[in-house]
This record gives C-alpha cells, sequence and structure tokens, in this order.
C-alpha cells in the first residue's frame, strides 16, 4: 500500500511539474533581449517578412494546458524555450519582440544559440514596450525581483538617475506594486512582511539589457 501512494505521490507531482507555469526567476533565465514582449495566440504564424506574403518560418500551436507543438522545428520546442513567459491560470504566453513595424512584431524563441525567430501579425498578437509591459501587466498583478540580484539592484532611488538619494532597499518584499515607468526606472511601492512600506525608483533593466525584475503572473 504505501509503495503504491509512494507510486502514486511522483505521478501526480510529475503532472503537476509537466503543467506548470514558465517564469523567468535569474538574470540568465531569459536568453533574448528586445524592445518588450509581444503576447501571442495560438496558432503563432512566423514569416521571414513582416507581410502575409512572406515565406512561413514556423507555425507555433500550444493551449493553456502545458502543450506546444512546432511544425518545422519538432525538436526545439519544449515551452522554457519557446516562451520567455508562460502562465496557465492568466493565459498569458509572452515572447521577446526584436523589432516593430505598424502591424508586426518581430518575435524569438527564448533559445540560446540560433534562435527560431519571424513576424507575426499584431491583429491578433499585441506588442508591448517595456513601459507597457511594467505598466499594464506590472498594475494588474504585480512585480517580483530575481532571486540572484546584488544589494546594488535593489536599491531604490528618489529619482530615476542613480545620483539622486536613495529612499531605501528591497529586502523582503511581500509585494511590490508599480506606479510610473520612466525609461528603464520604475517607481514602485514595495510591501514588506515587516509591514513596512518603501516607495523609490528601481533600476527594471541593466546596460546589457537585462532586466532585474518581472511581472508576477
Amino acid at each position: 500500500m504505501k509503495k503504491f501512494l509512494l507510486i502514486a505521490f511522483i505521478f501526480i507531482n510529475i503532472c503537476l511539474w509537466t503543467k506548470a507555469d514558465v517564469l523567468p526567476y535569474y538574470i540568465n533565465s531569459l536568453r533574448r533581449y528586445g524592445i518588450g514582449y509581444t503576447n501571442i495566440q495560438s496558432p503563432l504564424i512566423m514569416r521571414q517578412t513582416p507581410d502575409k506574403g512572406g515565406k512561413i518560418m514556423e507555425t507555433v500551436n500550444f493551449d493553456f494546458k502545458g502543450n506546444v507543438s512546432c511544425l518545422v522545428n519538432k525538436n526545439r520546442c519544449p515551452i522554457e524555450e519557446v516562451f520567455s513567459a508562460y502562465s496557465i491560470n492568466n493565459k498569458i504566453a509572452l515572447m521577446t519582440t526584436l523589432d516593430e513595424t505598424k502591424d508586426w512584431s518581430l518575435v524569438c524563441f527564448n533559445q540560446g544559440e540560433n534562435p527560431v525567430c519571424g513576424w507575426v501579425e499584431e491583429r491578433a498578437n499585441k506588442f508591448y514596450n517595456w513601459s507597457e509591459f511594467f505598466d499594464v501587466f506590472g498594475k494588474k498583478y504585480g512585480l517580483y525581483l530575481y532571486k540572484d540580484l546584488q544589494k546594488t539592484d535593489k536599491i531604490l532611488y528618489a529619482a530615476p538617475v542613480k545620483q539622486s538619494n536613495t529612499t531605501g532597499s528591497i529586502e523582503l518584499p511581500r509585494k511590490i506594486v508599480p506606479w510610473l515607468v520612466r525609461g528603464n526606472w520604475v517607481l514602485v511601492k514595495v510591501y514588506d512582511f515587516n509591514n513596512q512600506i518603501k516607495t523609490g525608483w528601481i533600476n527594471f533593466r541593466g546596460d546589457n539589457g537585462k532586466l532585474k525584475l518581472f511581472v508576477k503572473f
């Protein structure tokens, strides 16, 4: 009986793991950095050029039950290498955007080398630049810091420049709410586990383009 329960426990946890959300928790979790994110819909048709006559580079089919498939790159299609972020409950699937025109976004898989990239129509897939991403999604879901940040990355400033006075630092955040976005800075209100409230500007994106915090989907 104990052996059966152990096997059942392992099986249930494997099922839950395979259907888990995919979110970045470390600075290098995201391998591609561009101008923002595109919230994509299935089926996603990725073209070589930003027009309907462009050659189809890939077609991605997915749902919000942990399933994803690629018609061309079938062996390069695990969820963590396709999406920058993937939330089952919130039905969010984000891909890094490298470029954008009036009606098209150039998106890429979250792969380290030779990523699959292509243009997708914005009529069905909504592009968000950095300011819009943190403003729209951040205010709705809140933010969180990456786990491997340095202490200097957690400093809050009185203005969106490092030469300004500091207002504190983020130590044990329970909730981080964005107020305003200016360039690579976001004004936040931080609620920590000591019931203290701190307010200040934090630099969410380094000079190397890598993010330091993300939306808590």
